[in-house]
C-alpha cells in the first residue's frame, strides 16, 4: 500500500525546494540512502548513479553553476502509484557560458513516502550535446584548481 498522499506531496515539495536552493545538502536532503538516479533517454548510455555517486558529482557541478534558477512548469503526482513527474526549466551561469535546460524528472517515493527512492531524468538532448563537451573541457583544463573537489 502506498504512503498517504499528503506525506508524498510534502516530500515532493521538499524535493522541489531542495532543487531550487541549489546546494548539494539541500538537494539531497530527502533522497533515501539507496536512491538511484538514471539519466534518460536510456540510449544515452549514462550509467545509473547511486546517492554516493551523486554526493561526489553535485558539489563540483553546483560550484560551476551560479545564479541558478528553477522554473517549474508542471507537476503530476500519482499518489496511488507512489510517484510523481516534474517538468521544469533551469538556468545558470557557468565559467564557459550560459546554461539553459529543460528537465522531465520522474520520481518514486519510498514505502512511507518521506524520501525519494528512485529518479529518472530526461534532459534536452540538444542542450546537453553542446554543454557536456564544454563542461568536460573546462574540468580538464582546470583539474588542478578543481582537484580537491574530485577527491
Amino acid at each position: 500500500m502506498p504512503a498517504p498522499a499528503e506525506v508524498q506531496a510534502a516530500t515532493l515539495e521538499k524535493f522541489i525546494q531542495g532543487w531550487a536552493g541549489w546546494t548539494p545538502d539541500g538537494f539531497l536532503a530527502n533522497w533515501s540512502e539507496d536512491c538511484t538516479q538514471k539519466t534518460l533517454p536510456f540510449s544515452s548510455g549514462v550509467p545509473l548513479r547511486t546517492r554516493a555517486d551523486t554526493e561526489k558529482l553535485f558539489p563540483v557541478l553546483m560550484s560551476l553553476m551560479s545564479n541558478f534558477t528553477l522554473d517549474i512548469h508542471n507537476v503530476v503526482h500519482d499518489a496511488p502509484q507512489g510517484k510523481a513527474v516534474i517538468y521544469a526549466l533551469t538556468k545558470a551561469d557557468t565559467p564557459f557560458g550560459p546554461y539553459r535546460n529543460e528537465h522531465a524528472i520522474f520520481l518514486w517515493f519510498n514505502e512511507i513516502g518521506d524520501r525519494v527512492q528512485k529518479i529518472e531524468e530526461m534532459f534536452d538532448a540538444v542542450v546537453m550535446q553542446e554543454f557536456l563537451p564544454k563542461l568536460d573541457k573546462y574540468v580538464a583544463d582546470n583539474k588542478m584548481q578543481l582537484g580537491a573537489k574530485f577527491s
